[in-house]
Formats: C-alpha cells, sequence, structure tokens
C-alpha cells in the first residue's frame, strides 16, 4: 500500500468515526465539528477528493436532516 492510499484509508477512518460520534450526539452544541474538521484537514491536505469532501459533508446534512425531523415529529405528538 503506498503512501497515499494509507493517507486516504486513515483519513477515511478518522472521519467516519467522527460521524458515527455526531450520530451518538446530534443534538449537542458543536455536535459536527469534528465532523467537519476531519473532512476539511483531509481534503485540504488532498487525503480525500473533492467528490468526497461533498460526500461527507452532505452525510453531515442528512444527519441533521434526519436528527430535525424526529425533533419535529415528536413535537407534533
Amino acid at each position: 500500500m503506498s503512501q497515499q492510499q494509507r493517507d486516504h484509508s486513515n483519513a477515511v477512518s478518522w472521519i467516519d468515526g467522527q460521524i458515527e460520534e455526531l450520530i451518538q450526539n446530534p443534538g449537542k452544541p458543536n455536535a459536527s465539528a469534528g465532523a467537519h474538521s476531519a473532512i476539511y484537514l483531509a481534503f485540504i491536505l488532498r487525503a480525500i477528493s473533492e467528490d468526497e469532501h461533498r460526500h461527507y459533508r452532505a452525510r453531515i446534512d442528512q444527519i441533521y436532516d434526519t436528527y430535525n425531523d424526529s425533533i419535529t415529529q415528536g413535537a407534533a405528538a
């Protein structure tokens, strides 16, 4: 495995871990800060592609959409 492949693998593992943490605590202040930081740093260091950068940002948006929908549904009950 090349250094670039190792960097990519490490970045993806780090981002996935931060996203899992966000999934566990989406309602906390700055819950997405770790995930956003990991994504931006990996992108700036060219460990992930622009497409992956967009994918992960969309994933965070999806997590928040799901969380906000659950709050709205809970309030309506």
